[in-house]
């Protein structure tokens, strides 16, 4: 058997016809249009008794016939009757499973027949074709346009396929009298559209079928439960049974089969068949049965669209700053704010807190201050309790807004009084505080605090089962990890994120899922997994930009670089430019991004050549540059300073560059930054080299490359290899192979003397003893062995210097 099982429109009628013109020349076609009339069980054997010629159209005269056939027999049944009809579906349920292997029955249906397929499936003798196998692919929308003559770029395919689903009657109605060469109009079909719902649907149902179905599309989903709600208690499920069984355009949001809603091409247009006055009724309905469920967020949306705004008011002071980091939820509350008049969105301090944070959180900092201010108005609080409690909230939104401006000062004390000063029930505000002090903590370098602080945070997060607080302190760790170099390990904890965020959230996009999988890609960029970087930063983009985050920005500099390292300039500078504008429309604070997009801009400025471009746009951004890095690039101004000092070297300007680079170096190494040092040591050792100091320039290049090939940082080499390629095969002369001389490469001669000793067990006083040289020194080289050795502890560097052979 071969089923064809969608709503109107889908083509089944056309692919069934096609496979009658490819029916083999030794088999008989008998094809039956039944117009999917309700012709009941006796007027389909007499059909099909008509014909195939019998005298008789009882179903045993029938069977018998089929029985006795010599040639093989395809039966098509095109448009199966539409309403559910159990005697007729169990006359031809009889038919097919008694029928001989030389009949083929093929069945072209809107609505799925009441049949044993499940038997026919195990045995194999089932093919079924649904709505998802019969829509449109994007290459067969291009192949189509094309036979139409239209030759349009793919991001109009995509639009148009967006627009229809790949529905097929929805594409063909929608081009019609589009002319080849002519863009599609906007409106293109939509009146078609509705004419063909009308004449080939909805005029052949009863009345309060139509009505169910205007009301459910109304919705963006439903389950069984709201159905009850909206078509009246007990018949609600019974009503939305009987439309899913006629195949009326109603599917699954997800595989669960949990939530339900009508096909989003033509939900619009059955839901514009309901009266305004109407749909208001629907939604106070629909928001007061999600309100009595505690499901706070379609409880908001519906108030809103039944223009309750005093009630959206109302249920926006149940949001917490832990569901700002789930799903959407950031973007749909800032949307929703905007629909509430001013008045309301400070009528209380919970909502004036509300909103400063979900304003600061997506980058919009201006507009936060506004919000932050407010709170002035409602002090002095009625008892000492709410006092302190509001003053410890006012601080830690302080706090923020001051570590976004750059004052690391104020950003400290600030947030570090609200979290010894905000109640248990902000536990939130305290989490996004302890969020905050990490990242000063990391932009310091004191790594060991970062660490405890981490712990601590992740600890809370758990005692009050928030996954979302959780994830983001999960994502810096990936940072704090990143930092260290220990890249694999990073890149392990995000994959795990990202599968304990998609079985917990599902397929809905948010902010942490998107912002786990551009971090995951910014690892695999500094990996050389290219092609794989490219898939994860588009899917990031793609999850950040449903929600409105921000972060989307991190991936598209990330495809910059990506284009930037396959040569195309163009694309690159084009990445930069969409960047630009989505923060820029978005309206967040240019704070935020300018050093960003800079430092990417200034990549590819020294690639092409462009030195002074790049120095002139990095000293004056340095020279206005506030103290802090922007959230999440710790980094960030340490790095603006090595592209300053790259872009020195590339004009000349050597004695400035190294002192520069000397100092950042130490720095780095001090603070075990490790792929920062590295990155900075191929920068040194072209100063070096171009200050005629091979000796130096050579320790340094080849203790980078060793560090490189250790962390797996292969786009720093890359890099490195691309703007000095001749220091590089210079490297390789000096050296003949890296692993040949990998313990010179590692270790400087010192440094090896006192490695040989910590392994024979003395300790640090004996070593300076031993060697003539003082304590500090012996801590210091200790330290050096460590970090290039990628180890925390003595016992551990031991062990890895037996692994390399640089002990006996």
């Amino acid at each position: 058997m071969r089923l064809l099982c969608a709503p109107a429109g889908s083509g089944k009628s056309v692919l069934l016809g096609e496979c009658a013109r490819q029916c083999p020349v030794d088999t008989r076609l008998v094809y039956l249009d039944l117009r999917g009339r309700g012709i009941g069980a006796s007027a389909l054997l007499q059909h099909l008794g008509d014909a195939l010629g019998l005298p008789c159209a009882d179903a045993a005269s029938l069977d018998q016939h089929l029985q006795e056939l010599q040639q093989p027999l395809w039966l098509m049944l095109d448009d199966y009757p539409r309403f559910p009809d159990a005697a007729l579906d169990q006359v031809l349920n009889q038919l097919i499973l008694e029928a001989p292997a030389r009949v083929h029955w093929w069945v072209a249906s809107r609505r799925r027949p009441k049949m044993q397929l499940a038997r026919l499936l195990l045995d194999g003798e089932l093919f079924e074709l649904g709505s998802a196998e019969l829509a449109f692919s994007e290459s067969e929308v291009s192949e189509l346009l094309q036979q139409l003559g239209h030759q349009w770029p793919r991001p109009q395919v995509r639009q148009l396929l967006e627009q229809t689903r790949g529905w097929c009657a929805g594409l063909r109605l929608r081009l019609l009298g589009c002319k080849p060469g002519q863009a599609l109009p906007a409106d293109a079909g939509i009146g078609l559209q509705l004419d063909y719902l009308k004449r080939e649907v909805l005029d052949e149902l009863p009345s309060d079928w139509q009505l169910a179905l205007f009301t459910l599309a109304q919705f963006s989903s439903f389950d069984h439960e709201l159905c009850e709600q909206l078509l009246g208690v007990g018949e609600g499920m019974q009503m939305l049974a009987q439309l899913r069984d006629c195949g009326l355009f109603i599917e699954p949001v997800a595989a669960d089969e949990r939530l339900l809603r009508v096909q989003p091409t033509l939900a619009p247009l059955l839901a514009g068949q309901l009266p305004g006055s109407m749909t208001k009724a629907l939604f106070r309905k629909a928001c007061q049965w999600y309100a009595s469920r505690e499901e706070i967020r379609p409880a908001l949306e519906y108030a809103l669209k039944a223009d309750q705004q005093e009630v959206a008011a109302s249920l926006m002071q149940h949001y917490t700053e832990d569901r700002l980091l789930r799903g959407r939820d950031l973007a749909l509350l800032l949307e929703w704010c905007r629909e509430l008049p001013t008045t309301l969105r400070c009528s209380t301090p919970r909502l004036a807190l509300l909103n400063a944070w979900a304003l600061l959180l997506s980058g919009h900092l201006d507009e936060g201050e506004v919000y932050i201010a407010a709170l002035e108005r409602f002090l002095p609080q009625p008892s000492a309790r709410r006092q302190q409690e509001l003053i410890a909230q006012w601080k830690a939104l302080a706090g923020k807004l001051a570590f976004h401006r750059g004052d690391a000062e104020r950003a400290r004390l600030l947030v570090t009084e609200a979290i010894a000063e905000l109640p248990e029930r902000a536990w939130s505000q305290r989490l996004l505080c302890y969020l905050l002090q990490i990242e000063l903590v990391l932009i310091d370098g004191d790594f060991e605090r970062a660490q405890a602080l981490n712990r601590a945070a992740i600890k809370q997060a758990r005692e009050h089962a928030s996954l979302a607080f959780e994830s983001l302190m999960a994502l810096e760790h990936a940072k704090l990890l990143e930092i260290r170099g220990e890249l694999l390990r990073a890149e392990s904890l995000l994959s795990r994120l990202h599968t304990e965020l998609s079985n917990a959230w599902g397929d809905e996009p948010s902010p942490m899922h998107g912002r786990s999988l551009l971090r995951r890609a910014g690892l695999l960029l500094q990996r050389g997994s290219y092609q794989e970087a490219e898939a994860v930063f588009g899917a990031g983009v793609q999850e950040c930009q449903a929600c409105s985050d921000p972060a989307a920005v991190w991936g598209l500099l990330g495809l910059a670089e990506l284009d930037a390292l396959h040569g195309d300039s163009t694309g690159a500078f084009a990445r930069i430019a969409d960047a630009e504008r989505l923060m820029q429309y978005g309206h967040i604070n240019v704070q935020l991004y300018q050093g960003l997009l800079l430092a990417t801009r200034a990549r590819l400025w020294l690639a092409q050549g462009r030195h002074a471009q790049a120095e002139k746009a990095l000293r004056a951004l340095l020279a206005g540059l506030p103290a802090l890095p922007p959230f999440g690039a710790p980094e960030l101004n340490v790095r603006l300073r090595l592209l300053l000092a790259q872009a020195q070297l590339a004009g000349g300007e050597v004695r400035e560059a190294l002192d520069s680079l000397t100092a950042m170096h130490v720095q780095a190494l001090a603070e075990g930054r490790r792929p920062l040092a590295c990155e900075i040591g191929f920068s040194l050792a072209e100063g070096w080299y171009a200050w005629n100091k091979p000796a130096q320039a050579k320790q340094v290049l080849l203790d980078a490359l060793a560090m490189a090939r250790q962390m797996g940082l292969a786009s720093v080499e890359r890099a490195f290899s691309q703007r000095s390629p001749a220091l590089m095969r210079w490297a390789g002369k000096i050296g003949s192979s890296v692993e040949e001389s990998e313990p010179a490469a590692l270790l400087s001669r010192r440094e090896l003397d006192v490695l040989r000793l910590i392994a024979q067990g003395l300790s640090n006083q004996q070593i300076a003893e031993s060697l003539f040289i003082s304590l500090h020194t012996v801590k210091t080289h200790a330290q050096r062995i460590n970090f290039k050795l990628g180890v925390e502890r003595r016992t551990q560097a031991v062990v890895r210097a037996k692994e390399l052979g640089l002990t006996d």
